[in-house]
Parts: C-alpha cells; sequence; structure tokens
C-alpha cells in the first residue's frame, strides 16, 4: 500500500505550494495582489479548460486503443518510422500528433506504461511529433498573420522556421535507426487483449481513464497555478526584459531591439506587426528582420513553452518524464533554429 501511494507525495507537495501562494495573494502577501475575480477569470476558467483538454484527449487516445484503431492511423507514416525502427505506436502517435499533440502525447504515454514502448523510443517519437507536425498544426493560425503583418521578412522567418522543423525531423529518423533495434517484424499492431464480457471491458476503461485522469490533474493544476503566480511576480518579464537587451545590444542595430522585445511578449501578432513597421520604414532589412524574429523567437520560445506547455506535459506523462522532454524538445529547437539562421546571416 506505501508502495502504490508514494506518488502522490509530489502532488501533494506541488498542490500544498499552489494553495499556500494563492493564499498569499489575496492576503497581499509577498508582492502581489491577487482578488477573487481575477483568480476566477484568469486561472480558474484557464484551468478548468486546460483539463477539459486534456480529458478529451486522454479519452479518445483510450478509445482508439480500444478499438483497434491504432493500426489505421499508423499504416499513413509506417514506411518512415519502420526505417527508423520506431513501432507502430510511435508511427500512430506521429500521425495523430498533426492533428492534436495533446492526443499524440496521451497514445506516447499509454503505450509507455503499458511497456509497448521503451523510455527511448517514447522521447525519440516524442520529439519527432514537436518538428514538423507541430509546425503543420500551427501553421494555418501563423501563416495569415505572419504574411500580412511582416511581410518578405516574415516569409523568410516561416521558411526557416519549417526548415528547421524539417532539419529536426530528419536528424531523428537518422538517430533512431542508429540507436533503436529494428522492430521483429512489419506486422500491424497488436490488438487490445480482449475481455469476455462488455460490462468487464467497460469497467477496465473507466478504472483506467479515472487513474489517468486523476494523476493529470494532480499534476496539471497545482503546477498551472505556480507558473501563474511566478508569472504575477514578474519572472517572465525580467527574463524576456533581461535577455532582449543582451541580445539586441550585440548583435543588432537599435532598431531591431523592439522587433526581438514585442516578439517575446505574449502576443505573437505583435511581433510580426513590429517588424513589418521597422521594415516599412526602412530602419531594418528584411535580412536584419528576418533574423531579428528567428533570435526572438529562440529567446521566447522556451520561456512560453514553461509558462504554457509545462503543465500540460507533466500532467501527460510524470514530473520528471514531462519536464525532460520539454526541455528537450526546446533545446533542439534553439540547435536547429541556430543551424539555419547562422549559415543565412553569414551568407544570406
Amino acid at each position: 500500500m506505501k508502495r502504490s501511494r508514494r506518488w502522490t507525495i509530489i502532488p501533494i507537495l506541488l498542490v500544498a505550494a499552489a494553495c499556500s501562494g494563492v493564499a498569499l495573494g489575496l492576503l497581499h502577501v509577498g508582492g502581489i495582489a491577487l482578488s477573487p475575480e481575477k483568480i476566477f477569470h484568469k486561472l480558474v476558467i484557464p484551468v478548468l479548460r486546460l483539463l477539459c483538454y486534456l480529458g478529451i484527449g486522454l479519452l479518445v487516445g483510450q478509445v482508439l486503443e480500444a478499438l483497434g484503431w491504432m493500426s489505421a492511423l499508423a499504416k499513413w507514416v509506417r514506411p518512415l518510422t519502420r526505417w527508423a525502427h520506431l513501432k507502430d505506436d510511435s508511427a500512430a502517435a506521429l500521425a495523430t500528433g498533426f492533428v492534436s499533440g495533446i492526443l499524440a502525447n496521451t497514445m506516447l504515454m499509454n503505450a509507455f506504461l503499458e511497456k509497448r514502448l521503451t523510455r527511448g523510443e517514447v522521447t525519440i517519437a516524442y520529439l519527432l511529433n514537436t518538428s514538423l507536425p507541430t509546425f503543420l498544426v500551427h501553421l494555418p493560425t501563423t501563416f495569415f498573420i505572419v504574411a500580412s503583418l511582416a511581410g518578405s521578412a516574415g516569409m523568410m522567418y516561416l521558411a526557416m522556421v519549417f526548415t528547421a522543423a524539417c532539419l529536426r525531423g530528419a536528424g531523428l529518423l537518422v538517430y533512431g535507426r542508429s540507436v533503436l533495434t529494428a522492430p521483429l517484424s512489419s506486422t500491424e499492431m497488436a490488438q487490445p487483449e480482449g475481455l469476455t464480457k462488455p460490462s468487464t471491458r467497460f469497467t477496465a476503461f473507466l478504472k483506467k481513464f479515472q487513474s489517468r485522469f486523476i494523476r493529470v490533474i494532480l499534476y496539471t493544476m497545482p503546477i498551472y497555478v505556480l507558473i501563474f503566480l511566478l508569472n504575477e511576480w514578474g519572472l517572465f518579464q525580467w527574463l524576456r526584459q533581461g535577455s532582449a537587451g543582451w541580445i539586441s545590444k550585440q548583435f543588432f542595430p537599435v532598431e531591431a531591439a523592439g522587433v526581438i522585445i514585442f516578439a517575446l511578449a505574449a502576443e505573437f501578432s505583435s511581433g510580426m506587426a513590429a517588424a513589418g513597421a521597422l521594415l516599412a520604414a526602412g530602419a531594418l532589412t528584411a535580412k536584419q528582420t528576418a533574423l531579428a524574429l528567428i533570435l526572438g523567437t529562440i529567446i521566447a520560445a522556451p520561456i512560453r513553452a514553461i509558462r504554457h506547455q509545462l503543465p500540460t506535459q507533466v500532467g501527460l506523462f510524470n514530473l520528471a518524464m514531462g519536464t525532460e522532454l520539454l526541455l528537450l524538445s526546446q533545446g533542439l529547437r534553439i540547435l536547429s533554429l541556430l543551424a539555419i539562421a547562422i549559415p543565412y546571416a553569414i551568407w544570406g
């Protein structure tokens, strides 16, 4: 019994820390002042919305698995993943990643918990999902903002981000082929173990969903609250201003500082609008503007990831695994962007 409850220690500590932070905010202690209205609109509603998305992702993932539809998803990318020595569970998650990152990560974690995938396979598959699939998922939203506000510089920025995503994906496929053992056969995924009675199968389904979703709630909710409190204390604003000032002074004319600072802001379109304004005014060339946006992305993306993605990743995986995967994905993204931006800066 003690061993089965050991995993609850960290969530209990996180919940206690989150509740203490909110209480101090309500009492105007510690440099922040929280009102019940602010907590409701900026904390309670976003947390409930996030938990709904995660719950739907968990539910859909288990339904697809229970119905044996994973193989149908895997066939779309099976030739690619087989070449990289990835199993069909990874292939199904990769195909799903072009639609929903939450659902793809849910499928990976389910396969890991049921020992169909190793930790290394989950890591490679997760990083693959954060390359081209993530770029394409966000492309419909970002394309029109970038094209309309930043013009030619924005299109060059998108081209470099796309090339970096392809570079990450190709590198991960090669890495998977070099370190993973090829699957024993190319047959389709094994179907879930059959349970004789539909009522027994449904009970097992609900028990599994309840267990996973409770863990998601106990990790996601307090971490989201703690990151919200850190933002209220000004930590992320301090990081943005400090990093933006250093970068702009070292590598760009003074005019580019505005582009980088706006690109670091929470509103993505503000960075593009600033870039378009400086480009139209002739303060920066298209090349300088595109590079400024890339550097702004390099600085801003990890901060945004901690603020917006860390609670989700920790909830779907666990504290150690979710944090590790998030850091790896951001590190690879930065390296791939630098690998594209530096040659462009020198020879472009």
